[in-house]
């Protein structure tokens, strides 16, 4: 039951609504008000506001006592700021490792994502050029005078955080990088890698093609997660890494396709 025990906005909005995405789709869609307001520690008024919120967005719909998602599986995207802080200490690993294999002098890609951001802050007084379409890694490495920052416009999709679209991806097929580093939201030795929103698949898909040394970088969790766009196949990247965790078959499967895995 319910217990107030502190400031009930204590989550941002926009943290409380990805909170309810993500439970309602572990739960198979369906869910009812009293366990939110349990897990979320605040009321049940405040989680039937949250609830007419993320309906008037179409993302889910409200029933008697209880709140049922909208959206499938394969199409849902977490919120960008929620995503922060999911297995911060598993990417903050990812990022760390990806940006010592970084040398001065080179020109790198970095598109959207919470994994794929964390690596910003470790090229900081770096001598690179660094090509993005990210807002996350615009804002941190703005300021530093190291890096030649070439930042990619088009139009702004908030869940993401990044610029998509047809603009975004005519300024990228300009461009050569030596070495590109993408997010993903799922992967597997069958389907490759995945996202949820075509315009997202579609710049990853040029910054593929844009550069021959291609890394993904994802914790284990998004292993075998469905989506609905597939950006590339394991031919098109040279590497994924990701967290310990991954069944050994898993990663012989990946072996027997000549992708090389990193786990840190």
């Amino acid at each position: 039951m319910y217990q107030q025990t502190g400031n009930p906005e204590r989550l941002l909005k926009v943290e409380r609504y990805a909170k309810v995405l993500n439970w309602l789709k572990d739960r198979d869609g369906k869910g009812r008000i009293s366990d939110l307001s349990d897990i979320l520690q605040v009321s049940p008024i405040t989680v039937r506001r949250d609830v007419a919120e993320l309906a008037r967005q179409g993302l889910v719909q409200a029933t008697r006592g209880g709140v049922m998602l909208l959206q499938s599986s394969a199409t849902f995207e977490p919120i960008y700021h929620a995503k922060l802080n999911e297995e911060a200490d598993a990417k903050e690993r990812i990022a760390r490792y990806a940006a010592s294999q970084i040398r001065d002098g080179d020109t790198i890609l970095l598109d959207g994502g919470t994994t794929v951001g964390a690596m910003a802050k470790h090229l900081l007084g770096r001598n690179l050029t660094v090509v993005t379409n990210a807002l996350n890694v615009i804002n941190v490495l703005s300021n530093d005078r190291g890096i030649h920052l070439i930042a990619i416009g088009g139009m702004f999709r908030g869940t993401s955080q990044t610029f998509l679209g047809p603009l975004a991806n005519r300024v990228l097929r300009e461009l050569r990088v030596d070495k590109s580093y993408l997010g993903t939201e799922g992967f597997s030795p069958h389907r490759g890698f995945e996202v949820p929103d075509e315009d997202d698949a579609s710049f990853k898909e040029v910054a593929v093609e844009a550069c021959e040394s291609v890394w993904v970088l994802a914790t284990h969790s998004k292993y075998n997660q469905i989506r609905l766009h597939r950006f590339s196949s394991w031919n098109g990247i040279k590497g994924l890494i990701t967290s310990q965790g991954l069944p050994d078959p898993v990663l012989k499967q990946f072996e027997e396709r000549h992708l090389q895995v990193v786990t840190v």
